[in-house]
């Protein structure tokens, strides 16, 4: 009895201190940067796994556990954990990170929750530690949509990018328009920037985000804003970086002695006996003989790496200081910064200083702004000879670099191919000069006659000018030495006008912006070159001193643009977003009538999150927007003479006897013809879209499929000998389109006060087709064969080629496919590559070319992982690439007839499996047998070179760390950073070629491991 009655005794003081415990919290959510009320923001209880969302002025009222957390959060701010209470006032600060979104969209900003458009934002801090001469470099993989294509040549300088694939047949035309500070570019940005100046990136994909840039934003815009100091801050910061780089590339060759018994495999293949050879001898087996230099001096034959030679271990410095003042009246900023950048091919550097100034100031309680920047440049360069790298490969491993006295040894005889002797270019090339200057910036005044109506003017400057200087000392090659110098210079000014008014009515919000803008650029260029100077000392290597084979030139050109534009933003309720822009484009590149036309864009978004019906979500869905636009983009990226008629002197084609005499003068030869209908090259672009936060916005995810459809491409097409003098002509003519799918999401999460990851991807999937060319070139242009194969349906730079089946195993393999084709191409054998009837007419000839694919990437990946615990940080970038790849390589590699110079170590197994061929019948080898003659022409494009060339690169990894807020205190310190970051540390790929991200034969991409600093005060 008496348990009975403690056991109710018990329950009923559970249920009520279960009672107790449940308190109603009525609280109101406030922006602690102006106190106003956040509307439908959630509030989350962790115990309840319940939530509510706050009323029109930010209050909520919600049942919880007493004692218990609720989370507070909402877009654009910090999320918050309190325990609850019965009255709470609650105020969230803003996320920083978020605010940095807010988006630079020509001419105006507005945040990113707003837009309606397809803007990717990059966050500095996931590329600030990246040491490069080209802040674009640092952003590989990082953006979806966005392609860059680098290597490693010191400064970044061959960096290439292209936005939602190529829109023009130009490859010079598929660049992005840069906008840097309000001032329009296409040159490259490493020779303008400091990577430390930078404060924000933003790239506008589609139509409707770019097209207030009208005929220059069919390839995108990439909009880049530089640190400017903020109110109330005085900063002095110092950034350096000391890079450690090394070759991680190459190939497996031959050294001299396995090229011996190669080339002894491949006679016995081809004649069956042993061959003759002044290199190798004429035994059973080869043994490398001395040979004699062009210059008449013995060479002892060795095994030369040409890799190794030309390779080394390299450094790079990055040095940057910048100095801030703002105050309630404006702010001005200083930075000076110094790149020494050292390349891996011996020789090879960049060295780049930069000196940035800019001011903004406020007068008349800021109704009145005046400001603006400028960047001065100097850098020098040493390049790397042409086609290092392919002819790294292509020599002979018996050549040594030097001779037995000490002279670059340049023999080409006994089989050791004409490649001339690279280590000789790399030393000549280390002392020529390649110098620039450049002057970028903009100067601004702006007004606001009446609230919220603000005119602006900008004027930007972009002034350069270059000077090169390239000796070749006389050699055992070329005894008479030469001299070429090239001097440039390029104004490039760009004059801005704009009137901008915002308002707030209600429910209601608009921003209108209405502008005219003018751009002009000149160009002038000069050369002269000679031959046969007497003496080469450095002091007198001038034009003047040359002494035959004068030549001199000089030229220039004029580009120039005029345009009106407009834009209209309308918001209702901050639920209805819609966006119209009109631009009107007039180039001097183009026919006189038809040098202007209209750019139009419309778009949309809905923030369906925001509605009634959706508050059953907002438990786990924090924010929801649907997006569309479409939109109009023009290309006029020709010569800038290219609508005139061209007349050139031409003392050979075009000469003229006067005065019955014997001497000829030079007269004029039509060299281009006009056409009165050029117009604009047009892009059409679609986007649908979606924006969503999620899971108290720990989750944001953003999804576009875009259509991009380019008519009227811009093509100076090839003509019949028949049209005689002047028969190119630019036209318009042909169509592409690209279409795909781009995805972006991240996780961020603090699991408590102490640390704290975020989790990001990115994936892009598209896919390029040329659907229409003109009738004229329709078989011929881009591939085809002249006769049925046209590329149109294809993807541009497609490859038309063989298909093969694998190599002759068997004797009677052979037999077998001679008695079923008729074969007029190739010459099948045991260990040759056997081709494919593609057409199935029962014959093997040049009708079986068909298209093999592409190169272009099938999808794209970024996957980034950033933690921080206490005081240290880590970050991990991997890149990916899902594509085929032409490894032309192989072409030196696997065949030993098709060049005189180096092969691959493949070789050495397919003439063992030779060896067992004669032994056994059967060839077990699917690397061709090693030959002398190539009479199954296997030189011909087939699918043999196509390889899979998809790869996952860890890009980045780095570590760092923050000294502790109360000792930067105690010194006086704003920050305090030390890190280490190692790039290009590890690939996965099944590519068989030097490097499946750099295709072909670029400057080798190092890996790098960098230590570096950063503090301010």
């Amino acid at each position: 009895m008496k348990k009975t009655i403690l056991y109710a005794l018990f329950m009923l003081l559970a249920a009520i201190s279960a009672q107790a415990q449940n308190i109603t919290v009525h609280g109101t959510v406030l922006s602690k940067t102006d106190d106003e009320p956040l509307i439908g923001a959630s509030v989350m209880s962790e115990a309840m796994k319940t939530g509510a969302s706050t009323d029109i002025d930010g209050r909520f009222s919600l049942k919880v556990p007493e004692g218990s957390k609720i989370t507070i959060s909402y877009v654009g701010y910090l999320p918050l954990t309190l325990v609850a209470e019965p009255e709470m006032t609650i105020h969230l600060s803003e996320d920083i990170e978020i605010l940095d979104e807010v988006v630079v969209v020509g001419y105006s900003s507005e945040k990113k929750s707003d837009l309606t458009g397809s803007v990717s934002v990059v966050k500095m801090k996931d590329v600030s530690d990246t040491p490069t001469g080209n802040v674009i470099q640092a952003l590989q993989g990082r953006v979806a949509g966005m392609n860059i294509t680098t290597d490693g040549t010191p400064g970044g300088l061959s960096t290439g990018t292209s936005i939602r694939g190529a829109s023009s047949f130009r490859s010079e035309a598929n660049g992005p328009l840069y906008v840097i500070d309000g001032v329009m570019t296409r040159e490259n940005p490493g020779t303008i920037l400091n990577s430390n100046d930078v404060e924000s990136i933003q790239v506008l994909k589609d139509a409707a985000s770019a097209s207030i840039y009208g005929a220059q934003a069919a390839n995108g815009v990439i909009i880049i804003t530089t640190k400017r100091a903020k109110k109330g801050e005085s900063r002095v910061t110092f950034d350096a970086t000391l890079t450690l780089q090394t070759y991680q590339s190459g190939l497996d060759m031959l050294n001299a002695d396995q090229w011996g018994d190669v080339y002894w495999s491949a006679y016995k293949y081809s004649y069956g006996t042993t061959p003759t050879s002044e290199l190798y001898g004429s035994g059973a087996t080869p043994k490398l003989q001395p040979y004699v230099n062009l210059n008449g001096v013995m060479v002892n034959p060795q095994n030369t790496d040409w890799e190794k030679e030309i390779h080394r271990t390299a450094l790079m410095q990055t040095y940057s200081v910048g100095l801030s003042r703002g105050d309630e009246n404006g702010s001005s900023s200083l930075s000076l910064s110094w790149l020494d950048h050292d390349g891996i091919i011996k020789g090879s550097d960049f060295q780049k200083a930069n000196a940035r100034f800019s001011s903004d100031y406020g007068f008349i309680n800021n109704r009145l702004r005046a400001g603006g920047n400028v960047t001065v440049n100097w850098w020098r360069q040493h390049n790397a000879p042409g086609e290092i790298e392919k002819n790294a490969i292509k020599m002979h491993p018996a050549r040594t670099v030097y001779d037995s006295e000490g002279n670059y040894n340049d023999q080409v005889a006994f089989g050791l191919n004409d490649t001339p002797n690279i280590m000789r270019q790399i030393s000549e090339e280390a002392n020529n000069k390649h110098e620039y200057w450049r002057v970028f910036g903009n100067a601004y005044l702006s007004v606001e006659p009446i609230k919220n109506l603000i005119i602006k003017t900008n004027f930007g400057l972009n002034y350069h000018n270059g000077n090169d200087k390239t000796f070749t000392p006389a050699n055992l090659r070329d005894k008479t030495n030469s001299l070429y110098q090239y001097s440039s210079k390029t104004t490039d000014w760009v004059w801005t006008n704009t009137a901008q008014y915002n308002a707030d009515f209600g429910k209601n919000s608009i921003m209108a912006l209405l502008g005219i803008e003018a751009k002009r650029n000149h160009f002038e260029d000069m050369f002269g070159e000679g031959k046969g100077l007497e003496i080469e000392d450095p002091d007198y290597l001038y034009l003047g001193n040359v002494t035959s084979n004068k030549n001199t030139g000089s030229g220039a050109s004029n580009y120039s643009m005029f345009s009106v534009f407009g834009k209209l933003n309308y918001t209702w309720d901050n639920k209805y977003l819609v966006s119209f822009t009109l631009r009107r484009d007039a180039s001097s590149r183009l026919s006189t009538s038809h040098n202007y036309d209209w750019f139009p864009s419309v778009s949309a978004g809905w923030r369906i999150s925001q509605e009634s019906f959706m508050e059953g979500t907002r438990s786990w869905l924090s924010d929801l927007k649907i997006r569309g636009a479409y939109g109009v983009n023009g290309n006029d990226i020709i010569a800038n003479d290219a609508f005139y008629a061209k007349y050139a002197m031409d003392l050979d084609r075009a000469a003229y006897a006067t005065g019955g005499g014997n001497t000829l003068m030079p007269g004029a030869l039509r060299s281009r013809s006009t056409n009165p209908d050029l117009t604009w090259e047009k892009t059409y672009q679609t986007n649908v879209g979606f924006d969503a936060s999620l899971l108290n916005s720990r989750l944001s995810l953003s999804v576009d499929y875009f259509h991009k459809r380019t008519d009227d491409m811009l093509v100076e097409k090839p003509y019949i000998a028949t049209i005689g003098e002047g028969g190119y002509c630019w036209y318009n003519g042909g169509s592409m389109v690209n279409k795909g799918f781009e995805i972006s999401a991240e996780w961020r999460q603090s699991l408590n006060k102490d640390f704290s990851y975020s989790v990001g991807l990115n994936v892009t999937a598209m896919k390029n087709e040329v659907t229409d060319l003109m009738k004229d070139i329709y078989y011929t242009w881009g591939g085809g064969n002249g006769i049925d194969k046209s590329i149109v349906g294809h993807a541009l730079g497609s490859w038309l080629g063989y298909k093969t089946d694998g190599v002759f195993r068997t004797q009677e393999e052979v037999d077998a496919y001679m008695a079923r084709y008729n074969v007029s191409f190739g010459s099948p054998a045991v260990g040759r590559v056997r081709y494919v009837d593609a057409n199935g007419d029962g014959e093997i000839n040049d009708r079986d070319r068909t298209w093999l694919g592409t190169d272009l990437p099938k999808a794209q990946f970024g996957l980034s992982f950033g933690a921080n615990w206490k005081q240290f940080d880590l970050s991990l970038f991997f890149s990916s690439i899902i594509r085929d790849a032409w490894n032309n390589s192989k072409y030196y590699t696997d065949f030993f007839p098709l060049w005189t110079g180096n092969h691959g170590t493949q070789l050495l197994g397919a003439a063992k499996a030779y060896d067992r061929y004669l032994q056994t019948g059967y060839y077990d080898s699917s690397v061709p047998a090693p030959s002398i003659d190539n009479n199954n022409k296997e030189n011909e494009d087939s699918d043999y070179y196509i390889e899979d060339g998809s790869f996952l690169r860890l890009k980045t990894l780095s570590l760092g760390y923050t000294l502790p807020k109360n000792i930067q205190n105690k010194l006086k310190m704003q920050n305090a950073r030390v890190y280490f970051q190692a790039q290009n540390l590890l690939t996965l790929t099944s590519y068989s070629g030097a490097d499946p991200e750099g295709l072909g034969y670029p400057y080798a991409l190092p890996r790098q491991y960098t230590f570096g600093i950063q503090f301010g005060f």
